[in-house]
């Protein structure tokens, strides 16, 4: 089997990467735009990574399925991210629908998109960010593209990763944080119910997809899977259940921050659809955090 990877330096692909590389038979290579941070970040890993100038091996590869994670995550919106935004998410992109439209045993593209596309549910495309504006747009590239290339792809939607190493702070490490800070930890009133979903859940099922593939092929093309388990909890009820675990009172200041314009209030994932496939998620986070 072989697996072409993008995103792999990144929260989930460097978790991702290993464990695909457990399973025997599979030939993986990575597609990056910083070919340094790859080999320096993965040194130990048996695939191959190219740079974004190396489009052209791709077709020679011929991969079977393609999992694409690489992604800018932002929530701003002003002129400055305006390029790299776009270079990251839509140009890339495009570039690599591009250098596999003629591999001829590609079976399934995997498409990584963001619960905050769907501000007010899963309903209707309603994107909190710009960024996930851009992962919308792709979207239409990537259903152009399959139909061109006559593979299928799924739309897989991650909620609120949590756990692992991070690229970037999240909700959870500022709330540690805060429970050794003399200064309080400026926050919004914390009424913001997510779906918090363990890294290892998140591997998983990229792994399942793996495990799965002529089954996954099967489901209508453009599929949207939402990856999160089904159940929510309140910034403020996050910090009640961290305060118990680590027996320590936290130094935060509710209401001091502003909510953004388009903030996610509600972010909990469907996942009948997984439950059909035949996979659950194993970790909630209160049992984690017990």
């Amino acid at each position: 089997m072989k697996i072409l990877v993008t995103g792999a330096t990144g929260y989930v692909g460097r978790h991702l990467l290993p464990k695909l590389l457990e399973a025997s038979n599979v030939d993986v290579l990575t597609i990056n735009r910083c070919l340094e941070k790859a080999r320096d970040s993965l040194p130990k890993l048996n695939c191959r990574h190219l740079s974004i100038d190396e489009w052209g091996e791709i077709e020679g590869f011929n991969p079977d399925i393609v999992f694409h994670l690489a992604s800018m995550v932002t929530s701003r919106n002003d002129r400055d991210v305006f390029n790299n935004i776009i270079e990251s998410n839509i140009m890339f992109g495009l570039k690599l629908l591009d250098g596999i439209k003629k591999c001829s045993n590609l079976k399934l593209f995997v498409n990584t998109g963001s619960f905050a596309e769907y501000r007010l549910g899963v309903g209707k495309i309603d994107n909190a960010y710009l960024y996930t504006a851009t992962k919308t747009a792709f979207k239409q590239f990537v259903d152009y593209y399959s139909k061109l290339g006559k593979y299928k792809y799924i739309h897989v939607v991650p909620y609120t990763i949590y756990e692992g190493r991070g690229t970037q702070k999240k909700i959870i490490d500022y709330i540690l944080e805060s429970f050794e800070s003399d200064v309080p930890i400026k926050m919004t009133r914390g009424e913001q119910v997510l779906d918090f979903i363990h890294i290892e859940d998140v591997v998983s099922f990229y792994a399942f997809i793996l495990q799965n593939i002529n089954r996954l092929k099967e489901l209508p093309n453009g599929e949207t899977l939402f990856l999160g388990t089904g159940r929510g909890i309140s910034i403020k009820e996050l910090v009640v259940l961290l305060e118990k675990k680590y027996g320590k009172r936290a130094n935060i200041e509710w209401g001091a921050l502003p909510y953004r314009e388009r903030d996610v209030m509600h972010a909990v994932a469907p996942i009948g659809k997984l439950i059909e496939l035949g996979w659950m998620p194993k970790i909630t986070i209160e049992k984690y955090f017990l």
